[in-house]
C-alpha cells in the first residue's frame, strides 16, 4: 500500500501576522515591552478574541481590546527579559497599567525599580546640642546656660537660636540672659514666647534683647550681661509630650557679635550644676529654682535632623 504524507511549509513573516483579526502583536528586538501593544514582545491582538502573544518568552502589556486565549497580555510575562520593562501593566494583567512589576530591566515609569519619588529631606545640622526635658506639670522647666567668658553689653543686641524640636506637643522655650553678680533674670514675655508646637523642621527664634523693656522691673542691667540662657518650660500648657525634645544648632547674637555653634562635643557640657561649665559651652543649671522639671539631660550628637 502507498504511503500517503502531507507536507507543509511554514514561514513567518511580522508583516503578515500583524495583519488579519487574530492579530498576536509584533515582538520587539530589545526586548522592551511598549505601550499597549505596541512595541513591546507578544502584546494582545488588536481584535476580540485575539492571541496574548508568545507565553513565557517575554511580556508585553495588554492589547487595545479584550485579552486573548492565554490570559489577557501575555502568560507568565516578565516585563522584558533584558530590556526596560515599560508602561503597560504589571504581571500580564490587562489594562494600562504605569509600569510593569515584574520586569528583569530597569523598572518604567511608575515601575517598582524606579528611583526615590518626590518627597524630599529637611536641611540638617552638623553637631548640636540635644536638650530633653520630661514635662508632667504645669511648674515643670529647664535652663541650659552659656556663661560668657566676660560681662557683655547687650543693651542693644539681638539674640537668635538656630532649633528643631523633635518633640514637643505642649510648652514653650525662649531665650533669657541674666546680668552679672547679681543675676537678675530677663527673658521673653509670657504672652510672645515660642510654642514647642509651632516649629517645623529646622527654625530661628529671635529676640531683641536691647528694645525689650523691663516691663517686670527685674532690675535686669543690660549694659553687663553674663548669662545667655534657654527655658523650656511648660507653661502656658496644660498637657505635654513626655519627653519635651529640642536639638539647637546654634546661638547668635548680633551688637555686639557673638556666635556659640555646637559643631563640636565641647561646646556641651553634659553634668547638671549649679557652677558655669568653662569654655562658654552649654550646661544645665541644676539650681533648685533653676531647673524643676525631673530628669532633664544635655548631650551631644555629631549627626542631626
Amino acid at each position: 500500500m502507498p504511503i500517503l504524507a502531507a507536507v507543509g511549509c511554514n514561514v513567518y513573516d511580522p508583516s503578515l501576522l500583524r495583519a488579519g483579526t487574530l492579530d498576536r502583536g509584533s515582538s520587539g528586538e530589545t526586548s522592551q515591552s511598549g505601550m499597549a501593544g505596541t512595541t513591546g514582545e507578544a502584546n494582545a491582538g488588536t481584535s476580540d478574541g485575539g492571541f496574548a502573544g508568545e507565553p513565557i518568552v517575554s511580556g508585553g502589556s495588554a492589547g487595545t481590546s479584550s485579552g486573548g486565549l492565554s490570559g489577557a497580555g501575555g502568560a507568565a510575562e516578565r516585563g522584558g527579559t533584558g530590556g526596560a520593562s515599560g508602561t503597560a501593566g504589571s504581571s500580564g494583567i490587562s489594562g494600562a497599567g504605569t509600569g510593569g512589576a515584574q520586569g528583569n530591566g530597569d523598572a518604567g515609569a511608575g515601575g517598582t525599580l524606579g528611583g526615590a519619588g518626590a518627597g524630599g529631606t529637611s536641611t540638617t545640622a552638623n553637631g548640636c546640642a540635644k536638650l530633653t526635658v520630661p514635662l508632667d506639670s504645669a511648674a515643670d522647666k529647664a535652663h541650659f546656660v552659656i556663661a560668657l567668658t566676660s560681662p557683655a553689653d547687650l543693651s542693644q543686641a539681638t539674640i537668635s537660636m538656630h532649633l528643631y524640636v523633635r518633640a514637643g506637643s505642649g510648652g514653650s522655650i525662649f531665650n533669657y540672659v541674666q546680668d552679672s553678680g547679681t543675676y537678675h533674670f530677663f527673658g521673653v514675655p509670657l504672652a510672645q514666647r515660642a510654642m514647642l508646637s509651632s516649629f517645623s523642621g529646622w527654625s530661628t527664634i529671635t529676640w531683641d534683647v536691647g528694645a525689650q523693656p523691663d516691663s517686670a522691673a527685674t532690675g535686669i542691667v543690660k549694659t553687663s550681661i553674663r548669662n545667655i540662657g534657654i527655658e523650656v518650660g511648660a507653661q502656658p500648657s496644660s498637657s505635654w509630650t513626655n519627653p519635651s525634645i529640642v536639638y539647637i544648632d546654634s546661638i547668635a547674637v548680633t551688637t555686639p557679635t557673638l556666635s556659640f555653634t555646637f559643631d563640636a562635643s565641647s561646646t556641651v557640657y553634659s553634668t547638671p550644676t549649679t557652677a558655669a561649665a568653662a569654655g562658654q559651652a552649654l550646661w544645665v543649671n541644676s539650681g533648685a529654682t533653676d531647673t524643676t522639671a525631673v530628669g532633664v539631660t544635655l548631650g551631644w550628637q555629631a549627626t542631626c535632623p
